[in-house]
């Protein structure tokens, strides 16, 4: 698995062009996503034919996508926070955001429970018997700066935002639910209770995940978040959103209309954010380089 390189939380992204910062091409990456949400199954960056290796493939691409969804959603919410009008647009990008991580969850989470058990859960459970989605580094800024969100702005305004993010936690709840039918999560198995992530922790997490903290720039961000989301794309296209036919358990009928919605429009989903990460890498279609266009930002 290769790694993901972030910029650690609280530190500025390196000036791209500087000579630690990356170069990375991503036309072919945007090409070969187009395809897969046009209807024609790339046929590089394929995930692994066998089952059980397409179940941790998932696990892990899934994730990385998702810790930039993350870091681009933290971003966007301490905007439209701090901002007396926010744009439209700005609660249009927060919510869409929140929609990709839907598709994430269910893209990640997509197989049986037994092969879940079998496999990641094995994995989690070999890496520390209480790991935990808690110690994520990532995720730790959103849920303070959507309660900022709420103290700042009128419900009215943020409401695109919370009907996405309420979608996101009831299809979580749903999926936990599917793989896991007992409730019982790993840290609650060993008796922990969820809390801010510790250093050690939040370090074996990202050793877990592969992912590596040092200073990059927005480009190298980008390039990278992009190449997840069209292997995310192309695995869809080859074999689907779903790998496994079991329903998710637990949802209410605007829910499971919400659900629907999300899966049929998976891969647009990842294709608008491509192409708006697409704009912010040093060699985007125009092959210029610099952050054409986009109003995404990377530091969380």
């Amino acid at each position: 698995m290769e790694n993901l390189l972030l910029t650690p939380s609280g530190e500025n992204d390196l000036r791209c062009g500087s000579p630690a910062a990356c170069d990375q091409p991503a036309r072919d990456d945007l090409i070969l996503l187009r395809q897969a949400a046009t209807g024609t199954p790339p046929v590089r960056l394929l995930a692994p034919g066998e089952p059980d290796a397409r179940i941790r493939y998932r696990w892990a691409v899934g994730h990385h996508a998702a810790f930039g969804v993350w870091r681009l959603l933290a971003a966007r919410l301490r905007t439209i926070a701090d901002t007396a009008s926010p744009a439209g647009s700005a609660i249009t990008e927060a919510a869409r955001l929140y929609d990709v991580y839907s598709v994430l969850f269910l893209y990640t989470s997509s197989c049986s429970p037994e092969r879940y058990d079998a496999t990641v859960r094995a994995d989690m459970i070999a890496c520390d018997p209480a790991f935990s989605g808690t110690w994520s580094r990532d995720h730790e800024a959103v849920p303070a700066l959507m309660h900022r969100m709420d103290e700042a702005h009128d419900a009215g305004l943020t409401r695109e935002i919370k009907r996405a993010a309420r979608l996101n936690g009831q299809i979580h709840m749903a999926v936990a639910k599917k793989l896991v039918p007992e409730g019982v999560s790993l840290l609650q198995q060993e008796g922990g209770p969820p809390h801010r992530p510790a250093s050690a922790e939040g370090d074996l997490y990202d050793e877990f995940f592969h992912v590596r903290r040092t200073a990059t720039c927005r480009c190298a961000f980008s390039a990278q978040i992009l190449r997840r989301l069209t292997q995310v794309a192309t695995d869809m296209a080859h074999h689907g959103l779903h790998s496994s036919d079991d329903p998710l358990p637990g949802l209410g009928v605007k829910a499971a209309s919400g659900l629907r919605r999300i899966e049929s429009s998976a891969h647009q989903q990842l294709l608008h954010l491509a192409a708006l990460l697409a704009s912010e890498t040093c060699r985007a279609d125009t092959g210029r380089r610099g952050h054409a266009g986009s109003s995404f930002s990377t530091h969380v």
